[in-house]
């Protein structure tokens, strides 16, 4: 429609196309159509979208042994469920993981055992509060009898845990969603 506005039904026979109208206007609709939705209108807040996966390893779906792949460790040591600390790029890497007297406290099914319940990842460069693009899913949290840190955490699973007398981030926490954490008996605010 917009490229069919620019000429003249003159133009368009001088111009001896072989394109028949329909598929100009039909052209243009669509050009209109993904440029419409591919850049965001003014004011409208551009966010990202956070997931709680650290390096493809998810909570209640990646294994020890999908731990021992990405971080490089023999497949064979997968029996102790791998903990860590483990220095990775960009920092230190923890992994805690559903075991089975945990899933019978959390009323967890027996075919999450052993999978990662949380991962913790320490930044090895200094990040601020303000370094963080936190969008509206994130809630501050702060627990109750814990005087040195609080929390950002999202529904997602995200959360980050920052050190209240400079708002530096220690870690960034990937969890259980807050869906996935309502399935199971759980009580905690902020973080496991």
């Amino acid at each position: 429609m917009i490229l069919y506005a620019c000429w003249s039904d003159t133009e368009m026979k001088g111009f001896n196309l072989k394109i028949s109208k329909q598929f100009i206007r039909s052209g243009g609709l669509v050009v209109v159509g993904l440029v419409l939705l591919l850049v965001p209108s003014r004011g409208e807040n551009v966010t990202t979208v956070a997931r709680n996966s650290w390096r493809g390893l998810t909570p209640l779906r990646s294994s020890a042994e999908d731990v021992a792949k990405t971080i490089g460790v023999e497949v064979d040591s997968t029996e102790a469920m791998l903990s860590g600390p483990y220095k990775v790029e960009g920092g230190e890497v923890t992994f805690s993981y559903l075991t089975a007297s945990l899933a019978k406290i959390y009323r967890a099914p027996r075919s999450m055992v052993g999978k990662v319940f949380t991962i913790y990842f320490k930044p090895a460069d200094p990040m601020s509060r303000g370094d963080l693009a936190l969008s509206t899913g994130f809630k501050r949290c702060v627990e109750e009898r814990d005087r040195v840190f609080y929390y950002f955490v999202s529904d997602a699973g995200v959360a980050y845990r920052l050190l209240r007398d400079s708002d530096r981030v220690e870690t960034i926490i990937y969890q259980p969603s807050r869906v996935e954490v309502k399935s199971l008996a759980v009580n905690t605010d902020c973080v496991f």
